[in-house]
């Protein structure tokens, strides 16, 4: 719901934008980094590099590079969207003593065995 007109928000009740918050509106794009963008942090969680890891949306089915993925960094974690439909894939959120991930928007994710260091 918009302030105090009582009618819905512009891409209320869209399925890809279940997080209202920080899915923007037209007009007023929320900006956003390529899959890149969070290589770093993911690669804290899962000490390989995740960028050529080929993902499928749940929301969409689409099939895709993770590095193609659309990244929103501006929030206190990071939220991963489909390029396809902006559909979230992943959040991230990181605290003193934990990391938060939520990969429920993957269908599965494919990750290569080669080439990726063990250091």
């Amino acid at each position: 719901m918009s302030g105090t007109s009582g009618l819905p928000s512009q891409g209320a009740g869209d399925p890809r934008f279940e997080d209202q918050d920080i899915a923007g509106i037209g007009g007023n794009p929320i900006p956003h980094l390529d899959g890149n963008a969070v290589a770093g942090p993911l690669w804290e969680v899962f000490r390989i590099d995740i960028v050529a890891a080929i993902g499928r949306c749940r929301n969409c089915g689409a099939v895709r590079a993770f590095g193609e993925a659309l990244v929103y960094a501006d929030a206190p974690g990071i939220v991963v969207r489909c390029k396809s439909c902006e559909g979230v894939l992943l959040r991230l959120v990181e605290t003193p003593t934990s990391f938060w991930l939520d990969v429920s928007g993957l269908s599965y994710l494919q990750i290569d065995r080669e080439g990726h260091d063990l250091a």
